[in-house]
C-alpha cells in the first residue's frame, strides 16, 4: 500500500519547524539532538529530504556528503545517515520515495556510489530488505560495531551499534 498524497521535498526554512518536531519525536528524542542532526546543512555538509502529509513531516532521509567513516570518506562515498518514517506510516512506500530522492540528489552532484548502514537485529528487517531490493551490497567487512569489523569468536551485544555497511553504484 502507498500513500499518494505525500509530498517529497528538501528541508528548507518553510519545513524546518515540522522537521525538527519529527526528528525530536521519531529520531533523536531531544530538541538539541534534532538541531544537531541538521547542523551541517547550512555549510553544505549534509542534505535532508522530508515526506510531508499536509504540513506534517512523516519521514526523512539525510545524507552526509562526507562520511565520518574513513572507509567511505577516503573513497568519496557519501553516507545516507538517516532514513526514518513515523510508525503509523511505515510499510506504505514512503521510505522508498525518500531513498529515490536521496539517490537522485547524489546523482545530481555527480556521485557514483552511495553508502548506508543497516542494523542487524529483527527491527531492521524491513530496511534490510528494502536496501537489498534497491541494489545496496555489503562492503565486504561483515558485521561491524560502528566502523570496526567484528572478528570471528567475538562476543557482542546485539543493539543499534551492530551494523553492516552497504554501498550502491549509482551509475
Amino acid at each position: 500500500m502507498t500513500i499518494s498524497n505525500v509530498r517529497i521535498q528538501p528541508v528548507d526554512e518553510a519545513v524546518l519547524q515540522p522537521t525538527l518536531r519529527f526528528l525530536t519525536e521519531w529520531v533523536t528524542a531531544s530538541e538539541a539532538g534534532a538541531h544537531e542532526h541538521l547542523h551541517d546543512h547550512a555549510s553544505g555538509g549534509g542534505s535532508s529530504v522530508v515526506a510531508l502529509l499536509g504540513d506534517r513531516v512523516v519521514g526523512i532521509v539525510t545524507i552526509r556528503w562526507q562520511s565520518r567513516f574513513a572507509g567511505f570518506r577516503d573513497h568519496g562515498i557519501p553516507l545516507v545517515h538517516q532514513v526514518s518514517v513515523a510508525g503509523p506510516f511505515r510499510g506504505q512506500g514512503i521510505a522508498t520515495r525518500l531513498m529515490d530522492a536521496a539517490e537522485q540528489l547524489a546523482r545530481d552532484r555527480g556521485i557514483a556510489c552511495l553508502g548506508i548502514t543497516v542494523g542487524l537485529f529483527d527491527a531492521y528487517g524491513p530496511a534490510q530488505r528494502m536496501y537489498a531490493k534497491r541494489g545496496y551490497l555489503p562492503d565486504g567487512r561483515g558485521a561491524c560495531l560502528g566502523p570496526v569489523p567484528v572478528r570471528e569468536g567475538a562476543t557482542v551485544t546485539v543493539d543499534h551499534d551492530l551494523i553492516m555497511w552497504l554501498t550502491k553504484d549509482l551509475q
